[in-house]
């Protein structure tokens, strides 16, 4: 999770209102999102920077897929999913922060060297498993157009455990469950040299190598590449 695209692991993200699905701009890639899960999904999307009433919903029926469009050649954002999802129920459906954690895709288009710059991220917490592949373009490294992806989520302690009508829907991280400055890489633990990876973000690395697993991952989990757009695969 690059500087330039992170989001705070501490940003508590409430409030939403329902958008329809983004159509074709100006970013000349398209992010088409699959649903390998077994129930209908709810996809979000939000570009940096943006307000949560930013936010683009839709539903994604199981086997189905649908592609999306960000605006702007530069863009970056985020792309979840979420099951056991209600639209009037914007804290929970709307938002992919320390309050209802979701794994994320996170993308950064047209950045350094003309490059694009994507990865999974679990460094707030998980819900679903998740991945992301390039399109029509093959990996010439591990990181030069590959195919990151968070597919073995680790158990969720109960006290992580994020529950809505009676179901557990995501884990949050222990950043998102302590709000602590060490567990959260701020503070008088800003700098990566002061800032270890904690025992439970250590479990989540262990299972996902690919996917950030707290903020200062980058060595191991920024991907890059420059292909026409990108598939994301829930449940993957």
């Amino acid at each position: 999770m690059l500087n330039i695209i992170k989001l705070s692991a501490l940003a508590a993200l409430t409030g939403m209102t329902l958008a329809a699905p983004l159509q074709s701009r100006d970013s000349g890639k398209t992010i088409t999102v699959k649903n390998n899960c077994k129930n209908t999904m709810t996809v979000g999307w939000l570009t940096n920077g943006q307000s949560n009433d930013h936010t683009t919903l839709f539903d994604l029926s199981a086997g189905a897929t649908q592609s999306i469009s960000p605006p702007g050649s530069n863009w970056g954002g985020r792309v979840w999913g979420r099951d056991q999802c209600s639209h009037s129920d914007m804290t929970h459906c709307g938002t992919s922060g320390a309050v209802s954690p979701a794994s994320l895709a996170e993308f950064l288009f047209n950045g350094s060297g003309g490059q694009d710059y994507y990865d999974v991220s679990l460094v707030d917490g998980y819900n679903i498993p998740i991945s992301i592949s390039p399109d029509g373009k093959s990996a010439t490294s591990k990181y030069q157009c590959g195919s990151p992806q968070a597919a073995n989520l680790p158990s969720c302690p109960s006290a992580n455990q994020v529950v809505v009508n009676g179901q557990n829907v995501g884990c949050k991280s222990s950043c998102s469950l302590t709000g602590s400055a060490q567990d959260c890489c701020t503070g008088a633990y800003n700098t990566p040299d002061k800032c270890s990876i904690n025992s439970f973000a250590q479990q989540v690395k262990n299972a996902n190598p690919d996917a950030y697993s707290y903020a200062y991952d980058d060595q191991t989990s920024t991907y890059s590449c420059n292909p026409t757009g990108y598939t994301v695969t829930l449940c993957a």
